[in-house]
């Protein structure tokens, strides 16, 4: 006791140093020569108990009241098995020991090799020094049950944005529990896998022809790095199932690439500005949905590219949005300089969420519809601006816009969309019935979330639509539905059914091909197809 007088005292005579200096250098010298004083006085006392406990007397001569136990008629001999174990059982397989805190002295900036270690009994127990690692939404946070807040399922729009948007929490966490800002990386894991099942008669085989498939949709691993309060990278290698070896079986395709690939600068507690520059998706349009399948509107105007953005976010939740960025185009027809901007507003009342944008892209020629269209060489369609075969870069850039609007309320989410060109193509470039292509997408989708079998659940319907998009492969209309449920942590069960209607029979349509190459015409069936999708999400 004496000696815990005596540490309780060093640490109360050290307090009043802590009014007269108000330098943060000076406060961390005080504090550190404190902790050192205690971990002396510490070792000395434990010094002290085991000479205690050594010099103490085998027999107690303190008197204790005793309580006669029963004799037994028959004593049993334990054997030794027995005596082994009683012995072994009577030791306690654990024990309390105090545990420091060994670091070096002077800041952390200041010392080239600080390695932070935690010692007990003299011994380290773990090292803490290094970049951690997680795997969590929000580096560190609690994810939601069903993983939709997992860094993997954020938008692919404005994903460095909404990146940017986590780290800030992140540091905003770290201050109001008292913690120093860290000063080496942070490092988030997060990634997918999502094996999918399709059933159904499409519009574009014959009526009697049914279509059972059981493939990997998509899966996905991301690495974020929030290095400090303004820096942070980010990469994604996704599965491609468009690569294709020397072999025509399906595991051939199992290319994995780089999906997204980007660095962030900025810290919108001190500027609403930031700038990003990598490989990623241009913030051009939102293409939110609950669907398995992607919508029209991102089949047609996704683009990913390889651009520098300029954006401003309003630091509060509510508040307006813009980018401007630039890239180098595919195209090779005139200016390969593309740009656009993006402006929105988003809203976050007590009663009400969401957003409402508009953006501009100088050319949709780049985007993932318009490169690949996922038409068979064999047949000599249009295959895209980007196929080898059936295909030419060398067309004209065509502007586009995007307008779209969100609005969350109670468990009600509402989204329409709606993209299209500023002028038509050229004939030779994308044509729909012998002339130039004036391309058109929307969208309109109702979802309900709510609780099922203590399970959250989702149900939602759409509506789509589309314009002279016969060359892109892109039905003309398309009605869905889908149910998604989350039956274990992390993962999200989907069943959807969707009824696609294609272009009819008089329409036909074509795009560029290489010299010397002429396309065969895209015909419409007039048919159209049903397809039921089951997919299992799985999300870290």
């Amino acid at each position: 006791m004496k000696y815990k007088s005596l540490i309780f005292l060093s640490i109360f005579s050290t307090l009043p140093l802590y009014a007269q200096g108000d330098k943060t250098e000076q406060l961390n010298q005080q504090i550190q020569q404190l902790e050192r004083q205690t971990q002396q006085l510490q070792a000395q006392l434990q010094q002290i108990q085991h000479e205690l406990v050594k010099k103490a007397p085998k027999k107690s001569k303190v008197r204790t009241k005793t309580v006669k136990k029963p004799i037994a008629k028959h004593k049993i001999k334990p054997n030794h098995k027995e005596k082994k174990s009683a012995k072994k059982s009577a030791i306690p397989p654990y024990h309390n020991s105090t545990v420091y805190v060994h670091t070096l002295n002077g800041h952390p900036e200041s010392v080239e090799f600080y390695p932070t270690a935690l010692l007990a009994e003299g011994k380290v127990v773990t090292f803490i020094g290094g970049t951690p690692v997680v795997t969590a939404p929000y580096l560190g946070s609690r994810p939601s049950y069903n993983g939709s807040d997992y860094i993997v399922n954020i938008s692919s729009i404005n994903r460095d944005l909404r990146l940017m948007q986590q780290r800030r929490e992140l540091y905003r966490a770290y201050h109001g529990i008292g913690y120093p800002v860290p000063n080496t990386p942070i490092i988030a894991l997060s990634g997918k896998a999502e094996p999918v099942g399709i059933v159904g008669n499409p519009y574009s085989h014959d009526s009697a022809y049914w279509d059972m498939n059981w493939d990997l949709g998509s899966a996905e691993v991301d690495v974020a790095a929030a290095l400090n309060k303004k820096v942070q990278a980010y990469i994604s290698f996704a599965y491609d199932p468009a690569i294709r070896g020397s072999s025509n079986q399906r595991i051939a395709g199992s290319g994995v690439g780089l999906g997204l690939g980007f660095i962030n600068i900025g810290d919108l507690d001190q500027t609403p500005f930031y700038f990003t520059a990598g490989q990623l998706y241009v913030p051009f349009g939102r293409f939110s949905s609950a669907m398995v399948s992607a919508p029209l509107p991102m089949i047609m105007g996704r683009t990913k590219s390889r651009p520098f953005i300029l954006g401003y976010k309003s630091q509060g939740k509510s508040g307006p949005f813009a980018a401007i960025y630039g890239f180098k185009a595919d195209t090779t027809s005139g200016n390969t300089g593309v740009g656009g901007a993006n402006f929105g507003y988003e809203y976050d009342t007590r009663y009400i969420n969401g957003e409402v944008g508009a953006s501009f892209i100088s050319s949709i020629d780049n985007s993932g519809g318009m490169q690949m269209n996922n038409a068979s060489q064999n047949t000599g369609n249009f295959a895209g601006f980007g196929a080898l075969l059936h295909g030419s870069e060398a067309v004209k850039p065509v502007p586009a816009v995007d307008g779209h609007v969100t609005i969350r309320f109670k468990s009600y989410n509402l989204t329409a969309e709606w993209l299209g060109v500023t002028n038509e193509f050229r004939a030779e470039d994308l044509s729909f019935n012998g002339l130039g292509a004036h391309p058109q997408a929307l969208q309109l989708e109702a979802g309900k979330t709510f609780i099922l079998f203590s399970k959250p659940s989702t149900l939602a319907f759409g509506f789509q639509w589309s314009k002279e998009a016969l060359a892109l492969r892109i039905p003309k209309e398309r009605i869905s539905a889908v149910f998604n449920i989350s039956i274990w942590k992390d993962t999200v069960e989907s069943l959807e059914y969707r009824h696609d209607i294609d272009y009819n029979r008089y329409q036909f349509a074509n795009g560029s091909a290489p010299t010397g190459v002429v396309n065969t015409n895209t015909l419409g069936t007039g048919r159209s197809g049903d397809m039921v999708l089951a997919q299992i999400g799985v999300y870290f």
